[in-house]
């Protein structure tokens, strides 16, 4: 990308400034932070002004339209308190001069407004752009103090100039060397003279005459080396260090431009490499230059005077003046344009695209990169998402596939527990181990299945069913989970070819929004409004606890996770009631709500809320015999902010459960919610 120089800014504000002077202030738009557009207006119509002081994209240049949404007051603008004051202060303003300074980058825009009295003031809205540097500060003229700007620079930031509310206005600091702009053929001459007097020859290497021969008798940037004694292997080096006022590009230009030696002791060996690189130069210092906008097609680069050789012979393209647009030069104490608005046509030759004006150039060219580098830095992103999401996938596609368990396994549990079914009666209580025949195999052939001595003999073959069973529902889960995982790899897999097939910023859009079925963050966001709406209406109380109703008539209160049993003691819980749980495993936490009568539970509740704890807990295992303590409440305490369901108890009693026993008509309460 080329930076926006000195001579492009001249060339604007040349095409601009009879399009703009004597104009009055109708809208100040703040686009971003660093950029504005000024809206003015007189009896011919309206005209744009961007000023933009973006690090990279900063540019001056007039725009044919306003933004989409900018013409109206719904439209979204960045309402910050510079761009308030400046609304504020340029109300119907006019603007009555603009200055460049010579061959800087420097812009002021002097405004003549009035002020809360009636007083006649100006004020100025000096455009900085100087890469990283770049800013717009808003000062006013008699009193020289700054108004606002839009970067605030303060001592911490810079040690050579602060800009801030309040402070005097000065200018960036200067470079003590010759403008191009206003250099004389003395001074160009004393320059090259000391350019000759200071450069040394590099040294010739054994095979620099072949390398100058197989490049066709030209060395190259990259074949030369810096010579002891010189500070520059190119002239186009020496210009830019030499001089103020021009880049690298407009030097490599003019270089091309006067078919003089790039390589500095090439040029030198030339005697009329001097006059041939000033008959360029002075083309700068010129009060009237003829701009020949064009740029490359691949953004690569811009010219304004096209003095490059492959351009110089080629056409501008013509400017159509519309009839009813055609106006005569301003008069004396008349308001009128010196300048008419043009219809712009483009015209290309081979690489490169013409403008008719260099302010189509300027608002073509930066619109263009900058759409380049957002579809870039976008793309990029959705790439590195749809990595991100390719990556869960597989990491999840890993993990499911480990819990498929194939038939086998499966065979095996069914068959063990169907052969410890048919042989109850040979289990003795505390057996090991089963060894019969394989009756599933049709051979003659013994099997010895492992049994829990801790466990009946119906106990062990219910336990091989439960395997079987949760065996086999797991593999169905895995199975769903990988189909569904290897769904979505497929879509992201298509979606990134999209992608890397998509080539304007509306395609990556469009694909954004279906990346993963994702919602875009708008659409989102309202709906999370929508569906928070209703529920910020209901009145705050207790939370909303499960809750079961025993064989006696008692409320039975059921936490399902840590959360719900630490809500279940801190916020629903009174002192005298019944707190039960397992002994020695997690699990829910129960409570029966006992009434103000501080009378004790039946006995019949207390054993259905203890089978409801014994039941939802790791150790309930069906057929097992379990413990449940249960206390008052007042006498249970928790451990702490940071350790949610954990508790502490004394004062406990002790129940002892069978899960094999049928389950309590309240319990099936529970499975109805």
């Amino acid at each position: 990308m080329q930076p926006f120089d000195a001579l492009t800014i001249r060339a604007v504000l040349d095409e601009a400034k009879p399009l703009l002077l004597n104009r009055r202030v109708d809208r100040v738009f703040q686009l971003a932070r660093d950029e504005l557009l000024i809206s003015l207006r007189s009896k011919s119509g309206m005209v744009h002004l961007l000023l933009s002081a973006h690090a990279t994209y900063g540019r001056i240049c007039l725009v044919k339209q306003a933004p989409q949404g900018a013409k109206n007051d719904r439209a979204p603008q960045n309402n910050s308190n510079f761009a308030l004051l400046l609304r504020k202060t340029l109300a119907s303003a006019v603007l009555v001069h603009i200055e460049q300074l010579p061959g800087e980058r420097i812009v002021d825009f002097v405004f003549s407004s009035t002020d809360e009295v009636g007083t006649a003031t100006h004020k100025v809205l000096t455009a900085e752009i100087m890469g990283r540097h770049s800013n717009l500060i808003f000062w006013d003229k008699t009193k020289e103090k700054i108004i606002t700007a839009s970067h605030i620079v303060t001592k911490e930031m810079s040690r050579q100039r602060e800009v801030a509310p309040g402070l005097t206005y000065k200018r960036p600091p200067g470079q003590e060397r010759p403008n191009i702009f206003k250099i004389t053929r003395e001074e160009f001459g004393e320059q090259w003279k000391l350019l000759r007097e200071n450069f040394q020859a590099p040294a010739a290497s054994p095979d620099s005459e072949a390398v100058e021969a197989a490049s066709g008798g030209t060395t190259t940037k990259t074949q030369l080396a810096t010579a002891p004694g010189s500070a520059f292997v190119t002239v186009e080096q020496w210009l830019i260090h030499t001089f103020t006022g021009l880049g690298r590009n407009l030097s490599e230009e003019l270089i091309l431009a006067s078919e003089a030696r790039s390589p500095v002791a090439d040029a030198l060996k030339d005697v009329q490499s001097e006059e041939k690189v000033w008959s360029v130069v002075k083309l700068l210092g010129e009060p009237r230059l003829t701009f020949k906008p064009a740029m490359r097609t691949d953004l690569s680069r811009y010219t304004v005077l096209s003095l490059i050789p492959e351009l110089k012979n080629a056409e501008a393209p013509k400017q159509i003046a519309p009839r009813e647009e055609t106006r005569s030069a301003e008069s004396a104490g008349q308001e009128a344009d010196a300048a008419t608005p043009t219809v712009a046509t483009t015209a290309t030759q081979g690489n490169w695209k013409h403008f008719p004006a260099v302010n189509d150039l300027v608002d073509e060219y930066y619109s263009a990169v900058e759409a380049r580098e957002q579809f870039q830095q976008l793309r990029e992103r959705l790439r590195n998402e749809l990595r991100s999401e390719d990556d869960k996938l597989a990491s999840r596609i890993s993990v499911a596939s480990q819990h498929v368990r194939n038939d086998e396994f499966l065979g095996e549990m069914k068959r063990s527990g169907d052969l410890v079914l048919a042989h109850l009666g040979v289990i003795e209580p505390g057996q090991t181990e089963l060894e019969v025949d394989d009756l599933y195999s049709g051979s003659s052939e013994k099997i010895k299945i492992k049994l829990n001595p801790n466990l009946s003999a119906s106990q062990n073959a219910q336990w091989f069913y439960r395997q079987f069973s949760k065996s086999r529902s797991r593999q169905k889960a895995a199975k769903l989970a990988l189909d569904e995982a290897a769904r979505k790899q497929g879509l992201v897999e298509t979606q990134m070819k999209q992608l890397e097939k998509a080539q304007t910023n509306d395609e990556l859009r469009a694909l954004r929004e279906l990346i993963i079925g994702r919602k875009p963050a708008a659409a989102m966001q309202q709906q999370q409004q929508q569906n928070r709406g209703p529920a910020v209406e209901k009145k705050k109380g207790k939370p909303r606890m499960l809750s079961v109703t025993s064989s006696d008539g008692w409320t039975i209160y059921v936490g399902r996770n840590r959360h719900e049993n630490d809500q279940l003691l801190s916020k629903l819980a009174q002192p005298n009631d019944i707190w039960l749980h397992i002994l020695g495993s997690g699990g829910a936490h129960v409570l029966i709500r006992v009434p103000a009568s501080k009378q004790e539970p039946p006995l019949t509740t207390l054993k259905e809320a203890a089978q409801i704890a014994a039941r939802l807990s790791k150790g309930g295992t069906t057929g097992t015999k379990v413990r449940v303590v249960y206390t008052h409440v007042k006498y249970v305490k928790k451990l702490g902010k940071d350790k949610p369901g954990q508790v502490r108890y004394e004062n406990e009693k002790t129940l002892e459960i069978d899960t094999s026993a049928p389950m309590p008509k309240c319990m099936k309460q529970l499975f109805s919610h």
